[in-house]
């Protein structure tokens, strides 16, 4: 039945938020404070799987946010750990931001078990 696959995803995401006040243990729940926050994850995750470099400057241009308000958030994350900056040797302006190894992995296991949910929950509905 529809509605029951619909409230087992339900009552799992209200879980995850639930849970989602442990940022010493989790550091991707640092990023599901809000929207910003979570663009600002994907962006920087993005660019890693990528291979590429992205700056303060890119993401800035990037999130349409204030300035002040996404330095805030780069600032908060370094703080913690979970983002790591490097100053570019050539032109000392520039930071490159790189996620934390421990952020890696709780974001890959988070997109492990997201969609292996899914599919079960897919499978679900399928059945009925």
């Amino acid at each position: 039945m529809i509605n029951e696959t619909i409230k087992k995803y339900l009552k799992r995401e209200i879980k995850y938020f639930d849970e989602s006040q442990d940022e010493k243990n989790n550091p991707l729940n640092y990023f599901r404070r809000s929207r910003i926050h979570w663009l600002y994850l994907l962006n920087i995750l993005f660019a890693y799987y990528e291979k590429k470099i992205i700056t303060k400057s890119d993401l800035i241009h990037k999130i349409q946010v204030s300035h002040i308000t996404i330095l805030k958030y780069i600032k908060e994350s370094i703080e913690l750990g979970i983002i790591i900056e490097e100053r570019s040797k050539i032109d000392k302006r520039k930071v490159a931001l790189h996620p934390s190894v421990k952020l890696i992995s709780s974001f890959e296991k988070f997109f492990y078990e997201e969609t292996r949910d899914l599919k079960n929950l897919f499978e679900e509905r399928m059945q009925d």
